[in-house]
């Protein structure tokens, strides 16, 4: 017997109950569809680089910062990835991978099969430039190829050619487009362009943090002034008739812990012979070494004997660090401890005459960062202990609805904060639901 014969030969009973209740779906289906069940599809991803977790509880003033709380959700810190320096955690927070994964792996690297060399000051005008950020794509290039409009303005990695693709719109970092500016953009981005997500990077108050240490006078007077950076984007958000369409998350790379150059800094050839060594690419609390061909052993040994750090060899980076699998990270990596660095030119680090650094093992409470969210689609008090740094990634493609690449994060880290639109700007129904329509309206015409 055919589907369709065995659909026409039930009872008149049975064809009404089960007509009334396929329509009692189709019904409930779309009252879901008016009512919401889809994001605003607009994300401002703010960070402001070394703003240290504690930051919040510790400077008096911030006004801004205490009605984000109010409005939206938090979580007490972000858990970070290893290597807690700048240009790996931000292309992190984009890719949602292990630093290991995405392959930039330290603010100065060194790649073994191009024999080329990365720097913090790399300023992006080589031919190589790409290379150092093609083990991942970010989100701002996944936007565009779903058909979205994406800006970002002095992201790491944001001003480089991915796979061929950049965002809709990028500025590269200078220092000298004042804050006031940066906002102005991107919001003109958001409201004039209708971009859908824009990346918005600042240099504070890491900056002020190393100059000075994390809790200084002029330290907790730049954290308040980043408060004031925060009013600004909220008051121009609200001004542009934005305030209740765009999902505004404000978080960090990592913290920032004191150190003590002229009585906590080692030098490394006083204490590896320097004939052992053929590079260092990266030196500090965290500490990359390729030892000549055939000397790893020597170079090991001579560093279990320096108090005040620990070294591994590549393969026995303990896996909590997920640090390991890239050909960027050195055969020896050294992790000073908290407050210690480990110096390969100790003059420059004497004239750089920082009291304050970052880079140490993630694990520790100084290098938690924070993380904030307002908007239509976060809840009002919603708040969790910690996330990742890798769990932000799979927020931000929920937000935009674009499909995730693979990530070491999770969105149920963050699924307690969501919510849906209380009104939607789409006209037509999401595709799930529109799929299941179709099955309801042919149960209907089949009855």
């Amino acid at each position: 017997m055919s589907q369709q014969t065995r659909c026409t030969s039930k009872g008149s009973s049975d064809k009404t109950a089960t007509a009334s209740l396929a329509m009692l779906m189709l019904l409930t289906l779309l009252a879901t569809a008016a009512g919401g069940g889809v994001y605003s599809s607009k994300v401002l991803l703010v960070s402001m680089d070394g703003f240290r977790w504690d930051y919040i509880h510790k400077v008096k003033g911030l006004g801004n910062f205490s009605r984000l709380v109010d409005s939206g959700s938090c979580v007490d810190h972000v858990n970070p990835a290893f290597a807690t320096v700048t240009f790996p955690l931000h292309y992190t927070m984009v890719t949602g991978l292990y630093e290991e994964s995405h392959g930039v792996v330290a603010n100065n690297m060194y790649d073994l099969d191009s024999n080329t060399a990365f720097t913090l000051t790399y300023s992006g005008p080589d031919t190589n430039a790409s290379l150092w950020w093609e083990g991942a794509e970010p989100i701002w290039v996944s936007a565009v190829k779903a058909g979205l409009k994406a800006g970002t303005i002095f992201w790491p990695g944001c001003d480089v050619e991915n796979h061929g693709s950049r965002p809709t719109s990028w500025l590269a970092y200078g220092g000298k487009m004042t804050y006031e500016d940066r906002i102005r953009t991107a919001v003109d981005w958001l409201h004039e362009q209708n971009m859908q997500f824009v990346a918005l990077y600042f240099d504070e108050p890491d900056t002020t943090g190393h100059t000075y240490g994390p809790f200084a006078k002029q330290t907790a007077d730049k954290v308040r002034e980043m408060d004031g950076v925060l009013g600004l984007i909220l008051e121009s958000l609200d001004a542009a008739g934005l305030g209740d369409d765009v999902n505004v998350i404000v978080t960090s790379d990592h913290g920032m812990a004191d150190v003590n150059l002229e009585k906590k800094m080692i030098n490394l050839y006083d204490k590896v012979d320097r004939s052992l060594v053929q590079r260092v690419p990266d030196s500090g609390p965290v500490t990359a070494i390729m030892p000549v061909a055939g000397r790893e052993d020597d170079v090991m040994a001579a560093l279990r004997k320096v108090d005040h750090l620990t070294a591994y060899r590549k393969e026995d980076i303990p896996e909590r660090y997920h640090y390991t699998d890239h050909r960027r990270i050195m055969p020896i990596i050294v992790i000073a401890d908290e407050g210690w660095e480990l110096a390969a030119d100790p003059k420059a680090f004497l004239d750089w005459g920082a009291k304050g650094d970052h880079g140490y093992d993630n694990e520790l409470s100084s290098m938690k960062p924070i993380f904030f969210a307002r908007g239509p689609n976060f809840r009002k008090g919603a708040h969790t202990t910690a996330i990742s740094s890798v769990d932000i990634y799979p927020l931000l493609c929920e937000l935009l609805g674009i499909e995730p690449k693979p990530h070491n994060g999770s969105l149920d880290a963050t699924r307690a904060f969501l919510q849906q639109s209380q009104t939607s700007s789409s006209t037509g129904l999401p595709c799930g639901l529109h799929l299941l329509f179709c099955v309801v309206l042919s149960v209907t015409l089949c009855i």
